[in-house]
């Protein structure tokens, strides 16, 4: 950008400052919000975005009619899930001293116009004052599994995702980071990051071409960070997805998700971080893609730490706004750090008959550790093609429960369990686990990952058990269809632990008070948590 072009942008976003500019009436003064790549103006009802006359390594902004394109698709990307927050692409007419918004005549640039809302009601702003229920996060996290599962598929004639995009990507943060000054006190951070992520990428190499070819490379958000998320007719809702390049935003789905959870994450919420992982799962049930998580993760704090410090470079040296930058690219470098230094997992089974309380105790866990909590009653009937509360009228060991259904069932609980442990996640598998065998293949997995395992085995009254199957059942408001026929069958299929299975039991009678709180006890000193 010339000093000259710099210049005439100034004076017209300053003319943009004058109500006049508008078609409609302004009733708060005008102010400008500020990003490195553009201008947004607020004039009350609605806001105004400007897009800088740029060319950066990562996009290009340089010409009128690039901006107007921009624009266009700015529009159309973000009306996938913000239909009401995006109106149109308007023209900015008049001069630069006196621009006019959408008043014909020769346009000197364009914006996008916006429904304008308070900035109080931001992500990022509701975590600072702490008003965000992990129920709200759940539901993100189901919002944007419906916006991934309905996206647009990746080209295929193009290398969008492919495991060389994904790593060119990933490494053209390293150089936009070091042009800062500053980043000679991260110097020997960003050698350490860097070696990092080429290990990590050889080892998932594999598995990132794997996912592109099974389609699980879409036309995704591309900036799904916390300040890119807001509280919007009463639900939390995204909003200013990528439009400048197609490479940022066709991507795997988990690498989308990856910067709302890395972000979540830093800003010290990781409960809400598990709360959107989990709803988002469930949701999609894309668990095979969690192995990577910790590669797509760094990549999005490397992302956060990139542009920090291009805002930095925009400031003086020695200002607080700099300097503020400065401590925000460490911190997201700080935090990449301390994702590749993480705890191994855990991994919890429950264990026992309909009615014992298994999902019951399994939720409770899965909040307080926090833990993926992957349940057999919703992937059984994922396989089947349906929808968790969706009735598969099966008969008692007939349909989507017979022993070949069933065993289907326990290797997808195994393969989802193994990618998300493998992605550093705790898990706790929600299911009977009355057969040996099927305790087996998990506690398998367990020693070979070398990570600490434990079984919860969850029991109450024979007449306890028949009035919580038959409420279930009544209420039909849960994935579960075991009614009475099969409690009644159940215990002709349990084997008792093994001598190797029983310093991993942890007994738990669900009709005990408080028996959550002393099941989490028992579990972190067996797992040493």
């Amino acid at each position: 950008m010339t000093k000259g072009t710099a210049a005439a942008d100034n004076e017209l976003v300053t003319g943009l400052l004058s109500p006049e500019a508008y078609p409609h009436a302004v009733v708060t003064p005008v102010r400008m919000a500020e990003t490195h790549i553009s201008w947004v103006l607020l004039t009350g009802a609605y806001a105004y975005k400007v897009k800088k006359p740029l060319k950066l390594s990562f996009l290009d902004y340089s010409t009128l009619e690039r901006r107007r394109s921009f624009c266009a698709e700015e529009v159309r990307l973000n009306r996938r899930y913000a239909p009401d927050l995006y109106l149109a692409v308007v023209p900015i007419g008049g001069t630069a001293s006196q621009p006019r918004v959408d008043a014909g005549g020769q346009p000197l640039e364009y914006a996008v116009k916006m429904r304008q809302f308070d900035a109080s009601d931001e992500l990022g702003a509701l975590l600072a004052a702490r008003a965000v229920a992990d129920s709200e996060m759940s539901a993100l996290g189901e919002l944007i599994a419906r916006f991934h599962s309905a996206a647009a598929h990746a080209p295929a004639d193009r290398d969008f995702g492919s495991a060389e995009t994904v790593q060119r990507v990933t490494l053209d943060n390293f150089p936009e980071v070091r042009r800062l000054p500053e980043s000679a006190a991260w110097i020997d951070e960003l050698r350490i990051l860097e070696t990092w992520v080429d290990a990590s990428h050889a080892h998932g190499r594999r598995q990132i071409g794997l996912r592109r070819e099974r389609g699980w490379v879409r036309e995704c958000h591309g900036d799904l960070h916390c300040g890119n998320v807001v509280r919007w007719a009463g639900r939390m809702t995204p909003f200013d997805g990528i439009e400048f390049d197609p490479a940022l935003r066709f991507i795997d789905v988990v690498n989308d998700l990856a910067f709302l959870t890395m972000d979540l994450s830093s800003r010290g919420r990781d409960d809400l971080r598990h709360a959107v992982l989990q709803g988002w799962c469930e949701q999609l049930g894309d668990f095979d893609g969690l192995s990577l998580m910790p590669y797509f993760e760094v990549y999005r704090a490397l992302v956060r730490a990139k542009v920090a410090s291009l805002r930095a470079m925009q400031e003086p040296p020695g200002t607080p706004s700099r300097a503020a930058d400065c401590a925000a690219a460490a911190s997201y470098l700080a935090w990449a750090r301390r994702r590749t230094r993480r705890a191994p997992p855990v991994l919890l089974l429950t264990c026992g008959l309909s009615g014992s309380g298994k999902t019951w105790l399994a939720r409770s866990l899965a909040t307080a550790l926090p833990a993926l909590h992957l349940r057999s009653d919703v992937e059984r009937k994922r396989l089947a093609g349906l929808g968790p509360l969706d009735a598969s009228r099966s008969a008692p060991g007939g349909g989507i429960y017979t022993l070949d259904f069933n065993e289907r069932t326990y290797a997808r609980l195994h393969d989802c369990a193994a990618a998300a442990l493998r992605g550093g996640e705790d898990v706790i598998v929600d299911a009977a686990f009355l057969r040996r065998a099927e305790r087996g293949r998990l506690l398998g997995l367990a020693r070979a990952l070398e990570i600490p395992c434990a079984i919860l085995h969850c029991s109450a009254p024979a007449q306890v058990l028949r009035e919580r199957v038959g409420e279930r059942a009544a209420a039909g408001q849960d994935a579960s269809e075991a009614g009475l026929g099969v409690l009644e069958r159940q215990p002709g299929y349990w084997e008792p632990f093994q001598p190797g299975e029983s310093p991993q039991v942890v007994e738990v009678d669900t009709t005990v008070p408080g028996a959550e709180a002393l099941a989490l006890g028992q579990v972190r000193r067996l797992v040493n948590r």
